[in-house]
């Protein structure tokens, strides 16, 4: 993962940790298994852009866009719901 989106994980995980250590591991732990779903069958979630993908993380307002590239996935942004929905594109 580039350091964008690893930002983006570790900035939710703070704001989470101000309210309670619980949410915050919750939060950290479910996205790891939606990142583990994307590796194992990426295709399963919806296009959302024309070169991008889209897994909605249950019980948090967050997303995982991702790229789908010849070898391997690239994880563009751990998204915000509420935030600018295209602040991540360039980062494409």
């Amino acid at each position: 993962m580039s350091p964008r989106p690893q930002y983006d994980i570790e900035d939710a995980y703070a704001w989470y940790l101000q309210s309670s250590e619980i949410a915050a591991n919750n939060f950290l732990s479910t996205v790891a298994i939606y990142l583990e779903r994307i590796s194992r069958r990426p295709q399963s979630f919806a296009l959302y852009t024309r070169r991008t993908r889209r897994c909605v993380v249950s019980k948090f307002p967050y997303s995982v866009i991702f790229q789908e590239q010849a070898i391997s996935i690239l994880i563009l942004a751990v998204a915000h719901a509420k935030r600018h929905p295209s602040y991540w594109k360039k980062r494409t």
